[in-house]
């Protein structure tokens, strides 16, 4: 059995032992989570993973659980290396996504809501709690605290 993080609600939720290990993301509800993905940063409110190629970023408050994620040595050198950064919380988490095709998760509220989320939408503008991106030719804003993950596409 590896480590495991629960979240408590309206508690800190401290992950940097998680750091550079490969983990299972278990979010709240009937939110999509995210499996063996290697936690690369974390600051007071999000976490930063990747996953192959892509990076991905998750708020804590959509998380339910971390766990760690045993792999065989075959699977672990199939992976791509983590490369753990420093975090900077001065700058919104979301930025770093700006010009770059994502795939933004949204909570559902509802069992079988209509959208899960948006797919290979190019992060137009991050501000002010406020996300702009283009999807199929059409542009959307989104409040930044419906997110309960984004991914690169």
């Amino acid at each position: 059995m590896g480590l495991k993080i629960i979240h408590e609600p309206g508690v800190y939720m401290d992950c940097t032992p998680m750091h550079g290990k490969w983990c299972d993301i278990d979010l709240v509800g009937k939110d999509v989570g995210y499996a063996q993905v290697g936690i690369i940063s974390s600051g007071k409110s999000h976490i930063l993973f990747q996953y192959k190629n892509k990076r991905g970023i998750v708020p804590k408050a959509y998380i339910k659980q971390l766990r760690e994620v045993r792999m065989t040595e075959w699977k672990r050198k199939r992976q791509q290396p983590l490369i753990i950064e420093d975090w900077d919380d001065t700058i919104n988490p979301y930025e770093m996504f700006l010009g770059k095709k994502c795939d933004i998760h949204v909570h559902q509220t509802r069992l079988f809501e209509a959208s899960p989320g948006y797919f290979k939408a190019e992060i137009m503008y991050v501000g002010e709690n406020m996300i702009k991106f283009r999807e199929n030719s059409q542009v959307y804003s989104l409040n930044e605290f419906s997110i309960c993950g984004m991914m690169e596409s």
